[in-house]
């Protein structure tokens, strides 16, 4: 009797607990997949020498920058391990500026640079922003300044020190320079007892200034990695990071609202008005659409993306690209779409 009794219990237990994962699942229920399927709007396949190669690309609002390296590049050791923040020999890089269209803007050749970059942006200046995402801290007076400014005519004009560990760069629609930082930057390494990106994100000026920092409101933790960052068209910085993978929008009064997205390790994030693209870890093909809703982001549908050749797109040939542009590299083609496209 007392058998059939536990039995009976058991077996109740269960059911509730089913119908509850049931309803979690019903709660986070992504209503199909959405595919979209995008040309190549510029091609470098026939323009690069045999020793270039395509080292950065980013899309801002106003265009797409391009970073080429002529001759073969020295980024890391050996044996893969350790990032090389400075050629033994000094080399040429050219920078391309197209319009979202993929007509070309400008050219800028930059001559005799011992820097490996790993970013490229572009200024309201009509200057170039080139960034190497590692530092090294020997000591007071000796310290990578691993963000330089060149004019058009690929000089020098400025150059700071922004840091060791560097995840991302974005410029806003003032003109302000944004550096998040993986665990490395916030930490500590290369040297760094007192880490510049400690605080996991920053805001610059663009005389190298430091005018905003991270710090965590009441329910947030302090940053150990930025996974993802981004700026709307309304010059709003949102960002994505562990340890709570939070999504955090910073307003331009540097008010803070924040949302649980329930996606751990995402490495991408695009904006328009209250949608959200995020890549999705665990399905390495597929981005996720989420809509904010009040202090809820609901997921709508799964995004794929492919060429018009039937290729891949996802975030392994993701480019870092502002606000609710989305861009690709695949085979040194550029492919670049909208979150307006995803109806």
């Amino acid at each position: 009797m007392r058998l059939n009794i536990l039995l009976f219990f058991l077996i109740a237990l269960a059911s509730c607990r089913n119908n509850e994962n049931k309803k979690t699942e019903n709660n986070e229920m992504i209503f199909g997949t959405k595919t979209l399927t995008i040309k190549p709007i510029i091609d470098f396949s026939d323009k690069l020498e045999k020793d270039d190669e395509i080292i950065s690309v980013s899309v801002d609002n106003n265009g797409i920058n391009t970073l080429i390296i002529h001759s073969a590049p020295e980024y890391r050791t050996e044996n893969g391990m350790f990032a090389i923040i400075k050629s033994e020999k000094p080399k040429d890089y050219s920078f391309i500026r197209h319009d979202l269209k993929g007509n070309e803007i400008s050219r800028t050749v930059i001559k005799n640079e011992y820097f490996n970059f790993h970013n490229v942006n572009y200024l309201p200046t009509k200057e170039i922003l080139l960034v190497c995402g590692r530092s090294r801290y020997k000591s007071e007076t000796e310290i990578d300044r691993n963000a330089r400014i060149y004019n058009s005519n690929g000089e020098l004009a400025r150059e700071f020190i922004a840091g060791d560990g560097i995840q991302d760069v974005k410029v806003d629609i003032k003109g302000n320079i944004w550096t998040s930082y993986f665990d490395e930057g916030i930490f500590g390494n290369y040297g760094w007892n007192n880490p510049v990106g400690s605080s996991g994100l920053i805001c610059w000026n663009d005389k190298g200034e430091k005018i905003w920092e991270f710090e965590p409101i009441n329910g947030l933790e302090h940053m150990a990695d930025c996974y993802a960052m981004n700026i709307d068209s309304d010059n709003n910085t949102w960002f994505y990071y562990y340890t709570e993978f939070s999504l955090v929008k910073l307003n331009n009064s540097k008010q803070i609202e924040f949302w649980e997205t329930k996606i751990e390790g995402s490495s991408s994030l695009n904006i328009s008005d209250t949608k959200v693209l995020m890549d999705n870890v665990y399905d390495y093909n597929n981005f996720v659409l989420f809509e904010v809703k009040g202090d809820k982001l609901k997921k709508s549908k799964k995004i794929k993306f492919q060429g018009v050749e039937k290729i891949e797109l996802n975030k392994r040939n993701y480019i870092s690209s502002f606000g609710s542009n989305i861009g690709f590299l695949e085979k040194n083609k550029i492919y670049l779409t909208n979150m307006n496209e995803i109806k």
